[in-house]
């Protein structure tokens, strides 16, 4: 199943279903056979078990897509998840914008409802669906989320990468001033500083959620600002591109995230123990030109505590 293929629901044949067939439904799901997604869409138990949360997530808006009489506009995590911005935990709620005056702030049936604000642009469409654009989705991120989550949908839109699925005749590029100007748009001061926090620590050089969520520790621990995929080069040649390089302190870090040594676009044809062996080949070169090299993974982010222990310990300063 690709990314943002959705499986086919099972539901009653139409809306004139009879007592009969919904009752047959509720009886299998009762029975454990299937999972009530939404009422009147089910999927088989046991595919629904197999499925990581974050794809369970991104069913959960289709159905809500499927059950409405006119399609919903679809922001903050729900657009994010729809649009391949990443996200670091999932929401319980489906979320969904509805235009000024009309129930914002409203929380039912697993759909919280938000208030557009004035100057909201034309919802973009992706998969048949209706979502808030990139720069205003990562900009209500940032308003609402912690640091640690919002950073890396805001260093993703300021990446100028093409987003899968993105409508044609858009901007499929964006700069720090589209997000400053929605930004602008914000009627709250408070809201306006938080994201301006975001924004300006933003770095589109950034290459995975795991290095964004790796410098927001960073920036939240009072950690030197690192500079970002410098090159490095020795006798031999480029030796790489290093997540992080703290040149004053001749320290760099690497986020090892579980996909580089699995996924196929990663691996380019190599397999996984090749790439291991040309990692630490490549640490050994840059050892040899004087650098510490400090290296991490996903458990190491999901306690920050560990991270920032490797970063001290490699002599990095800290508040």
């Amino acid at each position: 199943m690709s990314e943002f293929e959705v499986p086919h629901f099972i539901s009653a044949p139409n809306k004139f279903v009879s007592e009969t067939a919904s009752r047959q439904l509720s009886k299998r799901a009762a029975a454990g056979e299937l999972v009530r997604v939404r009422h009147g869409l089910y999927l088989l138990a046991d595919a629904w078990d197999a499925l990581p949360r974050w794809h369970k997530y991104r069913i959960e808006i289709q159905a809500v897509h499927e059950l409405a009489l006119r399609s919903p506009i679809f922001a903050r995590e729900s657009a994010a998840q729809i649009m391949g911005l990443p996200l670091i935990s999932i929401p319980n709620r489906v979320q969904t914008l509805v235009p000024p005056g009309q129930g914002g702030g409203r929380s039912s049936n697993g759909v919280q409802r938000m208030e557009a604000l004035a100057g909201y642009p034309e919802p973009w469409e992706m998969y048949g669906l209706l979502l808030t654009p990139p720069v205003q989705t990562a900009r209500d991120l940032a308003v609402r989320l912690p640091l640690s989550h919002s950073l890396p949908a805001m260093d993703r839109v300021l990446a100028q990468q093409i987003l899968p699925g993105s409508p044609v005749n858009v901007p499929l590029t964006f700069q720090r001033e589209h997000v400053r100007a929605a930004i602008e748009l914000l009627p709250n001061a408070t809201a306006r500083t938080r994201a301006r926090r975001v924004l300006a620590v933003a770095d589109g050089k950034s290459q995975s959620a795991g290095e964004s969520l790796s410098r927001a520790i960073m920036i939240e621990h009072g950690f030197p600002q690192p500079s970002l995929q410098r090159e490095f080069r020795d006798g031999l040649g480029r030796i790489g591109f290093p997540d992080f390089d703290w040149e004053e302190f001749k320290t760099l870090g690497e986020f090892d995230g579980h996909e580089k040594y699995s996924a196929q676009r990663y691996l380019n044809g190599k397999s996984p123990a090749q790439t291991v062996i040309e990692e630490k080949n490549r640490e050994n070169r840059l050892r040899a030109l004087g650098y510490n090299v400090v290296r991490w993974e996903w458990q190491d982010l999901r306690n920050p505590q560990r991270l920032i222990r490797m970063l001290r310990e490699a002599g990095l300063p800290s508040k």
